[in-house]
């Protein structure tokens, strides 16, 4: 079974590891690129998106603008499909607070952790 890669995969913070902490707290980890660590909170987090293949299709992702050179669509096509979601592997566009932006891989459990953490900040 395949699994997430659990990493920023284009963007701001490309190659540095997603983690999770807790039901409710995931993190990028900073080691990669000597920073501190960037929590995916929503005092840190401006906007994110799940890509699906019909957000990828319309080009409708704001997010997305800047991010990806044109040769990355159609791999990020395949990260985003339906079946890859059904194998518990998710691609999240973020903007973060400060203007930077991420395209991450991350596994089911990291993906709810920090979908918990968003809905518990727009309460």
């Amino acid at each position: 079974m395949a699994s997430a890669k659990n990493m920023v995969i284009a963007g701001d913070y490309t190659g540095c590891r997603v983690f999770c902490m807790s039901a409710r707290l995931a993190y990028i980890s900073g080691t990669m690129k000597k920073i501190d660590d960037v929590y995916l909170t929503p005092e840190t987090v401006a906007r994110f998106e799940l890509m699906t293949e019909d957000i990828l299709r319309s080009g409708n992702s704001l997010l997305l603008t800047g991010v990806l050179d044109p040769a990355c669509l159609l791999k990020l096509r395949l990260h985003a499909s339906v079946a890859m979601q059904n194998k518990g592997i998710y691609t999240v566009a973020v903007k973060f607070q400060n203007e930077k932006r991420s395209l991450m891989e991350i596994d089911e459990k990291t993906y709810h952790a920090f979908m918990k953490r968003m809905q518990d900040g727009q309460s």
